[in-house]
């Protein structure tokens, strides 16, 4: 059998389906073995608790988050999780920052 292959999130791009433009990358949370990245639209059409995106990565795969074992995620907007939904601890992010420094 083969071995699966890593998934890297910023390979992908996240389109809203309401105001199609695409989601940035706003909160990090590490949960049972996944890893869970929530994308939110940056304007003043969308509710982001409306149309927010909640992409779940199985942590063994996540090529992005193992970069830096110590990286926590990140924040661009304080707020709400989903409901029913426990909420994540945020914590800043740089997405151009290099390996080890946040």
């Amino acid at each position: 059998m083969s071995k699966p292959s890593m998934i890297n999130v910023r390979n992908l791009s996240v389109k809203c389906g309401h105001c199609n433009t695409y989601q940035t990358l706003a909160h990090f949370a590490r949960r049972e073995g996944w890893n869970v990245y929530t994308y939110e639209c940056e304007n003043d059409v969308c509710d982001r608790a409306v149309t927010r995106t909640y992409l779940e990565v199985p942590a063994e795969l996540d090529e992005f988050a193992r970069r830096d074992p110590s990286w926590h995620g990140g924040k661009r907007h304080a707020g709400g999780g989903h409901a029913g939904a426990e909420e994540p601890q945020v914590f800043e992010y740089d997405p151009f920052a290099e390996p080890g420094e946040g």
